[in-house]
Protein backbone atom coordinates (compact mmCIF):
# COMPACT_ATOMS: atom_id res chain seq x y z
CA UNK A 1 0.00 0.00 0.00
CA UNK A 2 1.33 3.43 -0.82
CA UNK A 3 0.39 6.90 0.35
CA UNK A 4 -1.80 7.61 -2.69
CA UNK A 5 -4.33 5.17 -1.21
CA UNK A 6 -4.81 7.15 2.00
CA UNK A 7 -3.67 10.74 1.39
CA UNK A 8 -6.36 13.40 1.55
CA UNK A 9 -6.91 16.63 -0.33
CA UNK A 10 -8.66 18.06 2.73
CA UNK A 11 -6.15 20.82 3.40
CA UNK A 12 -5.92 24.56 2.92
CA UNK A 13 -2.94 26.60 1.75
CA UNK A 14 -1.99 29.91 3.38
CA UNK A 15 0.98 32.21 2.70
CA UNK A 16 3.70 32.67 5.33
CA UNK A 17 2.50 36.18 6.13
CA UNK A 18 -1.13 35.20 6.87
CA UNK A 19 -2.15 36.35 10.38
CA UNK A 20 -2.51 33.52 12.91
CA UNK A 21 -5.93 34.88 13.86
CA UNK A 22 -7.07 34.07 10.30
CA UNK A 23 -5.50 30.60 10.46
CA UNK A 24 -7.35 29.89 13.72
CA UNK A 25 -10.58 30.96 12.01
CA UNK A 26 -9.91 28.51 9.17
CA UNK A 27 -9.70 25.60 11.60
CA UNK A 28 -12.82 26.74 13.48
CA UNK A 29 -14.95 27.24 10.37
CA UNK A 30 -13.66 24.67 7.85
CA UNK A 31 -12.05 21.94 10.01
CA UNK A 32 -9.32 20.90 7.53
CA UNK A 33 -6.97 18.02 8.39
CA UNK A 34 -4.11 20.50 8.16
CA UNK A 35 -2.92 23.81 6.76
CA UNK A 36 -0.01 23.99 4.33
CA UNK A 37 2.06 27.17 4.58
CA UNK A 38 3.63 28.43 1.36
CA UNK A 39 6.19 31.09 0.52
CA UNK A 40 5.94 32.56 -2.97
CA UNK A 41 3.93 29.48 -3.96
CA UNK A 42 6.53 27.00 -2.67
CA UNK A 43 6.00 24.65 0.27
CA UNK A 44 7.23 26.16 3.56
CA UNK A 45 5.73 24.05 6.37
CA UNK A 46 2.57 22.71 8.00
CA UNK A 47 0.25 23.81 10.80
CA UNK A 48 -2.03 21.38 12.60
CA UNK A 49 -4.96 22.37 14.76
CA UNK A 50 -3.39 20.77 17.83
CA UNK A 51 -0.09 22.58 17.23
CA UNK A 52 -1.93 25.89 16.86
CA UNK A 53 -3.96 25.36 20.03
CA UNK A 54 -0.84 24.52 22.03
CA UNK A 55 1.10 27.56 20.83
CA UNK A 56 0.96 30.79 22.81
CA UNK A 57 1.75 32.97 19.82
CA UNK A 58 -0.36 36.12 19.39
CA UNK A 59 -3.06 36.32 16.72
CA UNK A 60 -1.19 39.18 15.03
CA UNK A 61 1.87 37.00 14.39
CA UNK A 62 2.38 35.47 10.95
CA UNK A 63 1.74 31.84 9.99
CA UNK A 64 5.50 31.36 9.61
CA UNK A 65 5.85 31.80 13.41
CA UNK A 66 4.20 28.43 14.11
CA UNK A 67 4.65 26.57 10.82
CA UNK A 68 6.54 23.37 11.39
CA UNK A 69 8.77 21.73 8.83
CA UNK A 70 7.56 18.30 7.75
CA UNK A 71 9.32 16.13 5.17
CA UNK A 72 7.87 16.03 1.67
CA UNK A 73 6.32 12.67 0.85
CA UNK A 74 6.00 11.26 -2.66
CA UNK A 75 2.46 10.26 -3.60
CA UNK A 76 3.77 6.73 -4.24
CA UNK A 77 5.85 6.46 -1.05
CA UNK A 78 5.50 3.24 0.96
CA UNK A 79 3.19 3.67 3.96
CA UNK A 80 5.74 2.17 6.39
CA UNK A 81 8.48 4.56 5.26
CA UNK A 82 6.09 7.49 5.60
CA UNK A 83 5.06 6.43 9.12
CA UNK A 84 8.74 6.26 10.05
CA UNK A 85 9.35 9.75 8.63
CA UNK A 86 6.48 11.20 10.65
CA UNK A 87 7.71 9.59 13.87
CA UNK A 88 11.32 10.63 13.36
CA UNK A 89 10.28 14.13 12.29
CA UNK A 90 8.01 14.38 15.35
CA UNK A 91 5.13 15.59 13.18
CA UNK A 92 1.56 14.44 12.63
CA UNK A 93 1.03 15.86 9.12
CA UNK A 94 3.17 15.77 5.98
CA UNK A 95 2.65 17.24 2.50
CA UNK A 96 2.22 14.73 -0.33
CA UNK A 97 3.75 15.63 -3.69
CA UNK A 98 3.38 14.31 -7.20
CA UNK A 99 6.64 15.36 -8.80
CA UNK A 100 7.02 19.00 -7.79
CA UNK A 101 3.28 19.58 -7.37
CA UNK A 102 1.57 19.56 -3.98
CA UNK A 103 -1.09 16.84 -4.27
CA UNK A 104 -2.48 16.49 -0.74
CA UNK A 105 -1.50 15.67 2.82
CA UNK A 106 -1.17 12.55 4.93
CA UNK A 107 -1.77 12.47 8.68
CA UNK A 108 -0.79 10.13 11.46
CA UNK A 109 -4.50 9.33 11.97
CA UNK A 110 -5.00 8.36 8.31
CA UNK A 111 -2.04 5.98 8.50
CA UNK A 112 -3.34 4.38 11.71
CA UNK A 113 -6.82 3.92 10.21
CA UNK A 114 -5.32 2.26 7.12
CA UNK A 115 -3.27 -0.29 9.07
CA UNK A 116 -5.65 -0.90 11.99
CA UNK A 117 -7.07 -4.17 10.61
CA UNK A 118 -3.57 -5.59 10.16
CA UNK A 119 -2.53 -4.51 13.65
CA UNK A 120 -5.28 -6.58 15.26
CA UNK A 121 -3.56 -9.76 14.07
CA UNK A 122 -0.17 -8.80 15.53
CA UNK A 123 1.30 -8.87 19.01
CA UNK A 124 4.31 -6.96 20.30
CA UNK A 125 6.28 -10.22 20.09
CA UNK A 126 5.77 -10.19 16.31
CA UNK A 127 7.32 -6.78 15.72
CA UNK A 128 9.68 -5.72 18.50
CA UNK A 129 13.40 -5.19 17.92
CA UNK A 130 15.41 -7.98 19.50
CA UNK A 131 18.75 -6.16 19.39
CA UNK A 132 18.01 -2.45 20.01
CA UNK A 133 20.72 0.19 19.83
CA UNK A 134 21.23 1.41 23.42
CA UNK A 135 23.36 3.98 25.20
CA UNK A 136 24.70 4.39 28.74
CA UNK A 137 23.94 7.27 31.10
CA UNK A 138 27.53 8.56 31.02
CA UNK A 139 27.76 8.66 27.20
CA UNK A 140 27.94 12.15 25.69
CA UNK A 141 25.22 13.97 23.78
CA UNK A 142 27.56 13.95 20.78
CA UNK A 143 27.58 10.13 20.91
CA UNK A 144 23.76 10.15 21.04
CA UNK A 145 23.58 12.25 17.88
CA UNK A 146 26.04 9.95 16.08
CA UNK A 147 24.07 6.82 17.00
CA UNK A 148 20.73 8.36 16.00
CA UNK A 149 22.16 9.27 12.59
CA UNK A 150 24.12 6.06 12.05
CA UNK A 151 21.16 3.77 12.76
CA UNK A 152 18.38 5.99 11.40
CA UNK A 153 16.38 5.89 14.65
CA UNK A 154 14.61 8.61 16.60
CA UNK A 155 15.14 7.31 20.16
CA UNK A 156 17.65 5.31 22.18
CA UNK A 157 16.97 3.25 25.31
CA UNK A 158 19.32 4.31 28.13
CA UNK A 159 20.71 1.25 29.91
CA UNK A 160 22.77 1.06 33.09
CA UNK A 161 24.03 -2.28 34.50
CA UNK A 162 21.63 -4.20 32.28
CA UNK A 163 18.53 -2.25 33.34
CA UNK A 164 16.52 0.29 31.37
CA UNK A 165 16.75 3.66 33.12
CA UNK A 166 15.17 5.87 30.46
CA UNK A 167 14.94 6.85 26.81
CA UNK A 168 16.64 9.72 24.99
CA UNK A 169 14.94 11.03 21.84
CA UNK A 170 15.67 13.40 18.96
CA UNK A 171 13.17 15.74 20.61
CA UNK A 172 15.19 15.67 23.87
CA UNK A 173 18.40 16.50 22.01
CA UNK A 174 16.82 19.42 20.15
CA UNK A 175 15.34 20.82 23.39
CA UNK A 176 18.70 20.73 25.19
CA UNK A 177 20.62 22.27 22.31
CA UNK A 178 18.07 25.06 21.80
CA UNK A 179 17.83 25.75 25.54
CA UNK A 180 21.60 25.97 26.02
CA UNK A 181 22.23 27.93 22.83
CA UNK A 182 19.57 30.51 23.76
CA UNK A 183 21.45 31.16 27.03
CA UNK A 184 24.58 32.15 25.11
CA UNK A 185 24.38 35.90 24.53
CA UNK A 186 28.09 36.68 24.22
CA UNK A 187 31.26 34.76 23.51
CA UNK A 188 32.20 31.95 21.16
CA UNK A 189 29.08 30.07 19.99
CA UNK A 190 31.16 27.14 18.74
CA UNK A 191 32.54 26.74 22.27
CA UNK A 192 28.98 26.62 23.57
CA UNK A 193 28.11 23.89 21.06
CA UNK A 194 31.15 21.83 22.10
CA UNK A 195 30.11 22.02 25.76
CA UNK A 196 26.56 20.92 24.94
CA UNK A 197 27.85 17.94 22.92
CA UNK A 198 29.95 16.86 25.91
CA UNK A 199 26.95 16.70 28.27
CA UNK A 200 26.26 13.19 29.61
CA UNK A 201 22.98 11.47 28.68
Amino acid sequence: MDIADIATRDYIEVPVDRRLGKVRSIFEEEHPKGVIVTENGDYYGVITERHLLQSHVEDNAKASAVAKHAPKVSRHEDIRDTARMLVEGNTKVAPVFEGETLWGIVTEDLILEAVLDNLDALTVADIYTTDPVTISEDASLGRVINLLREHGVSRLPVVEEGSLTGVVTVHDVVNVVIRDMSKATVGDRSGEVDRVLDLPV
